[in-house]
């Protein structure tokens, strides 16, 4: 507002001090002989700017909006008579609110449904994929959908262009963006590639590579601390060129895998479990080699 100190006390003392007091008490219209004495205790400059924060479009918003409940309850200063319980029952509304589970929004991309069993292993496995936080951080980043997508901006700006960024024509959802895209697909495959040379046979499911959730099949459990970071190594190479027209390059996948296998093998060393990191690599370290 930025008005001299005497202009702010006239109005506190005639309007009152919060804005809804002065909005109330019409003392910038009043026409009354006593609303114009006390208008003329302030300076033109200061009333001029005083009127002209009051009929800001950004003021008279928060003027017509409806207090919230926090806000009346922190507002209240005649009585603390049930106020425990007012906070209490606030607190409540807090706790009891449904929030967006990102798994079963992946099931509804993907046209199907989780079970409790596959969410909860989604969840397992963004919190234990690595030791590393650092390449945990791919797999959270992506359970969670934290990457913007054509259609997201679209809607954000107001938009009509959702076009895929890679340039492929097609609209630009985050399904289509990790997995469906043309210019990824080739990634993906050459991954399902290498695994059969590692003899592992899994679905060709997004479900598996985004999210962690593979078949309750023994044998293919066996296998997941051997395909997780070559998932996870494919995932940061694919967000790496998110919004170029371009295939995700193969050879970006491999350095990221030696990249995850350094990140893994320190922190097996610090943890002293260096046997089952060792175990785990063994297998891949060859294919990776080969390539």
């Amino acid at each position: 507002l930025k008005a001299r100190f005497p202009a702010i006390n006239t109005l506190e003392e005639k309007a009152g001090n919060s804005l809804l007091d002065l909005h109330r008490s019409n003392f910038l219209l009043d026409t009354s002989p006593k609303a114009r004495e006390s208008r003329a205790k302030i300076k033109d400059w200061d009333l001029i700017k005083i009127k002209s924060f009051c009929t800001a479009k950004e003021t008279t918003q928060k003027i017509n909006r409806q207090p919230t409940e926090w806000e009346k309850i922190v507002a209240n200063d005649i009585s603390d008579k049930g106020l425990i319980s007012r906070i209490y029952k606030e607190l409540i509304k807090l706790h009891a609110r449904n929030t967006n589970n990102p798994v079963k929004k992946w099931a509804e991309d993907m046209n199907r449904h989780f079970s409790k069993e596959d969410i909860q292993m989604a969840n397992r496995h963004m919190k234990r994929c690595s030791a590393s936080l650092l390449i945990r951080e791919i797999q959270i980043k992506t359970t969670l959908r934290y990457h913007l997508t054509p259609v997201r901006v679209a809607k954000m700006s107001k938009s009509e262009n959702s076009r895929c960024w890679r340039g492929c024509g097609e609209t630009g959802t985050l399904l289509h963006c990790w997995w469906e895209c043309k210019l990824v697909q080739p990634l993906w495959k050459t991954v399902w590639r290498f695994l059969r040379k590692l003899t592992i046979e899994l679905p060709y499911d997004p479900a598996i590579a985004l999210l962690g959730i593979y078949p309750r099949d023994t044998e293919m459990l066996m296998h997941r601390s051997t395909c997780t970071p070559m998932f996870i190594a494919a995932l940061s190479t694919i967000a790496k060129t998110w919004k170029e027209p371009k295939c995700p390059s193969t050879d970006e996948w491999i350095k990221k895998m030696w990249f995850i296998y350094t990140m893994e093998y320190y922190m097996a060393m610090r943890n002293n479990e260096i046997w089952p990191c060792v175990a785990t690599w063994m297998d891949l370290e060859g294919v990776m080699l080969s390539e």
